[in-house]
């Protein structure tokens, strides 16, 4: 099971590639994935204000095929209900078969925490919490 809001450290290595910038925010390529174009859109919009590298897939079934083409430190499925854990969690393990090590974190409320996400992390839906975790789990990546 995931745990929340922290990334956990695998066997294999650190969950995100190490950067040696004084911007590592800008320099963490993060592919955002959701259920939902309307909060999908506001969330990437208010990550990029903060100043993360983002790109918006859209729904799950580009997560693939822009990994693939363009590689990314972060893959995050945001999901906004019960009803999307299982296309969500499909999506996650197709990106996990791809590449065991890359990153997967979901988006998701405290009460799907325990839906049987299987990923790295959940973090909160909260674009102001979401800010602070991604940048402390992008800090404790680079120590």
């Amino acid at each position: 099971m995931p745990v929340m809001m922290t990334p956990s450290k695998k066997d294999s290595g650190e969950p995100f590639a190490k950067k040696d910038s004084d911007e590592p925010l800008a320099e963490t390529k993060i592919l955002l994935a959701s259920d939902s174009e309307r909060h999908g859109s506001s969330i990437h919009r208010a990550l990029e204000e903060h100043g993360f590298a983002v790109e918006f897939a859209g729904d799950y079934e580009h997560v693939d095929s822009l990994l693939r083409a363009r590689g990314y430190d972060l893959v995050l499925l945001e999901v906004t209900g019960e009803h999307a854990v299982e296309p969500a969690v499909a999506a996650a393990l197709r990106v996990k078969r791809s590449n065991a090590g890359q990153f997967v974190g979901y988006l998701a409320d405290a009460s799907l925490g325990t839906s049987g996400l299987a990923g790295d992390a959940v973090f909160p839906r909260s674009v102001a919490r979401l800010r602070d975790a991604l940048r402390r789990a992008i800090a404790e990546s680079a120590e």
